[in-house]
């Protein structure tokens, strides 16, 4: 007989078998994955062989299918077929029991079962008491039961009343509510797997009805494969009732034209025309089903999961509009609670003063937990692992074994459902701590997806936000010390200036570099992902450029942190003085449509004097400068010249801006006098700056007719003994003097 079944000319091809076929690998390879991803316990074992047995049962059914006489047929059924089918319901039952956790106690009727129906199987194939030779149907050869069968149906029937049973009284006494969702998604599958047993109407009445058993046996082994998965039980229905849609609108269509071609193959038959205008037809049904059908199916279970995608792409867009941390805060509270609706949202932020994570988004009449000890064990956790934890996953999940205790406080002492991280590089910025939803439904897969985009985005804002905030902070302090210690002319018109300056230009650089950096980084966290689409050559230069604006920020809180250092001198180089100082001002001359241009002969210039305070001179000669072109235009340009002739070192200042008088020349180095209108000046800028260059021995004159604009010379005794490559004190100025002809 073994040569007979592997003779090819005891078979031919049958297209009902195909189905099958696709059914049993998809099965066999679900047992694989199941049986290679979890951990190896005796649950998960006996979904394995419950997979097996299945594809036991399908594969040889193939063969079936496919044999053209009765004997062939017959001998594959009963080797390999029968044994994969006795062997289906003792596994499941093996498989409830150790979900129930009843193995100790129903170890006993387990054997018995597997011993039982393997019995019945020896005697089916060593008789022919059992299954007698196949009859043949529109779908191919199918086997016959005799009445011995009854024995069989009994032990298979109890078998799949125990199952049913061990699960319902494991639902019943379970506690953790997604562990009973995954008990009830397991126990209604089953209901639906044993659907397949209309198979045997067949097999007993000889009754043509044809056998889709496979496909409830299909979805009974994905839907429990989905549930031991990762404890995710709550998203099966989704699944469940895609699966069904599918079906019902697969069968709406095909089952009809396959009634219709049953009907009329004794018609068409003998005509070879009319065959091909009926397989025409089928092919046009079927492209219009994956056309217009099927498309639709899938668009309504994936609206949920393109609205998620829509509020992440919005969030994103909405950063680049945002100012200040307080703002990115609620912007983050308002996505989750619009995404989501739980019934409250908690924000916690590290505060590096209190050594702790503040509620940062709520008030303090709340009763919850307003901030929690950064060595809080949870905490270092999630520091640690990076990882959005669901309460109920605490409790069932092997992987948080070891902080189940720490998790279980924290929940209790925050009231919360959801914990999410913002972790980046490795260090906790805060987490978000989610209640349950208002609606009473679970979080599932989607929303899970969703928060972790939304915690990796969220925390490159808050970590940029914040050194952005730091920046701010230092300024602001470091004005208010200015104020409090600064009591001489001088230290009080650079803190003007200073406070102006330093407010204006962080604050106005904090926001844009805040959106930028931000997504700069995400797009280059996500380059690689994208199949090579970002050019992050281009990113990486995007991302320079904002940390060097960043630099200069950093460059006037250095400033605005300098001494006075009254009386204290040095050989200094007067061009690395101009280009600091126009380094300085050079973001707020733009924003004003000013543009500064700088020329200078080869250098170095050495003159004696104070860094501090010639800067301060250099400061105040280029706003007035910026103020007189603002008085009659939009914007215009500032021309520096810097010479040097035999012992002295000149600077011309010249502007495009409003002039004035040969009257007024002589008072405007007075103290208190002043041009620009009242509120907007003090009238000391140029009476210190007088003073300053008494101090170094040089003098300041003007050159101006109205509204043909003014030049300030500055002219400084080049100090003598100084060779042309000097070092002085700061010994960095002198290495890179500018060149003539430097725009900036």
């Amino acid at each position: 007989m073994f040569e007979q079944i592997l003779n090819p000319s005891y078979y031919c091809f049958n297209p009902h078998a195909i189905p099958i076929l696709l059914a049993g690998i998809l099965i066999f390879f679900i047992g694989v994955f199941i049986l290679l991803q979890t951990k190896k316990t005796m649950k998960n074992m006996a979904f394995f062989f419950f997979c097996m047995s299945l594809s036991l049962w399908l594969f040889p059914t193939v063969f079936v299918y496919f044999s053209n006489n009765p004997q062939t047929a017959l001998f594959w059924y009963k080797h390999f077929v029968f044994l994969g089918v006795v062997n289906i319901m003792p596994n499941f039952y093996l498989f409830s029991v150790a979900t129930a956790g009843f193995l100790r106690e129903q170890r006993y009727s387990v054997f018995l079962g597997y011993t039982l129906l393997n019995a019945f199987y020896l005697f089916a194939i060593t008789t022919d008491k059992v299954i007698t030779s196949p009859r043949l149907y529109f779908w191919g050869y199918y086997p016959h039961y005799e009445s011995w069968t009854f024995f069989f149906f009994l032990v298979y029937g109890l078998l799949f009343v125990a199952s049913e049973v061990n699960l319902w009284v494991a639902y019943k006494r379970e506690k953790i509510s997604i562990k009973k969702a995954q008990i009830l998604t397991i126990f209604v599958g089953l209901l639906i797997g044993f659907t397949a047993s209309f198979d045997f109407v067949a097999k007993i009445w000889s009754v043509p009805l044809y056998p889709f058993g496979f496909i409830p046996s299909f979805i009974l082994s994905a839907i429990v494969a989905y549930s031991v998965i990762r404890y995710r039980a709550f998203d099966i229905e989704t699944v469940i009732h895609k699966t069904i849609l599918w079906v019902a609108s697969f069968s709406v269509v095909f089952v009809p034209a396959f009634m219709i071609y049953r009907w009329a193959f004794p018609f068409i038959k003998e005509s070879l025309l009319l065959q091909g205008c009926f397989g025409m037809m089928s092919f046009i049904v079927f492209a219009v089903y994956l056309r217009l059908i099927q498309p639709k199916i899938d668009h309504f279970f994936q609206r949920r999961k393109a609205d998620l995608e829509e509020i992440s792409s919005r969030f994103v867009e909405d950063l680049v509009y945002l100012k200040g941390f307080d703002n990115l805060i609620r912007r983050i509270e308002t996505t989750i609670a619009g995404a989501l609706y739980p019934q409250w949202i908690d924000i916690f932020i590290y505060d590096e003063k209190k050594k702790s994570f503040k509620a940062v988004n709520r008030g303090e009449a709340e009763t919850r937990m307003s901030a929690f000890d950064e060595k809080d064990e949870f905490l270092r956790w999630l520091n640690k692992n990076n990882k959005i934890v669901y309460r109920e996953f605490v409790e069932i999940d092997p992987a948080y074994a070891a902080i189940k205790d720490a998790s279980r406080r924290y929940f209790n002492a925050a009231g919360a459902m959801v914990a999410i991280p913002l972790v980046l590089n490795e260090r906790l910025l805060g987490v978000i701590n989610l209640d349950k939803k208002a609606n009473l439904s679970r979080y599932n897969a989607l929303d899970f997806h969703f928060l972790t985009t939304l915690k990796n985005q969220s925390a490159i804002a808050i970590s940029n936000s914040l050194i952005y905030q730091d920046i701010e902070e230092q300024v602001r302090q470091r004005t208010e010390e200015l104020v409090e210690v600064q009591k001489q002319l001088i230290q009080a018109e650079k803190l003007a200036t200073v406070g102006t300056l330093s407010g204006g230009v962080a604050h106005e650089i904090n926001n844009p570099l805040t959106a930028i950096l931000t997504n700069v980084q995400m797009l280059l966290a996500f380059s690689d992902d994208e199949g090579g689409k970002i050019d992050k050559e281009s990113l990486e230069l995007i991302e320079e450029a904002t940390q060097r604006c960043r630099t200069i920020v950093q460059k006037l809180m250095a400033y605005a942190k300098k001494p006075m250092e009254s009386g204290q001198v040095s050989v200094i180089d007067l061009a690395d003085v101009l280009k600091k100082t126009v380094a300085f001002l050079l973001y707020q001359l733009e924003q004003d449509s000013i543009k500064i241009v700088v020329e200078t002969q080869e250098g170095p210039y050495p003159v004696m004097g104070n860094h501090n305070e010639l800067e301060q001179v250099l400061t105040n000669m280029i706003l007035n400068a910026r103020d007189a072109i603002l008085a009659v235009k939009k914007g215009g340009k500032i021309q520096i010249t810097l010479t040097r002739s035999g012992d002295e070192i000149r600077l011309d200042i010249s502007d495009e801006g409003v002039g004035m008088s040969q009257e007024l020349i002589p008072k405007i180095f007075d103290p208190f006098f002043t041009t620009k209108d009242v509120g907007k000046g003090l009238g000391l800028g140029l009476s210190i700056c007088q003073s300053i260059m008494d101090k170094h021995k040089g003098q300041i004159t003007v050159q101006s007719e109205p509204n043909k604009g003014t030049v300030f010379t500055i002219r400084f005794p080049r100090c003598s003994g100084a060779g042309e490559n000097f070092i002085d004190d700061r010994a960095t100025h002198s290495k890179h003097p500018m060149r003539e002809g430097t725009s900036l």
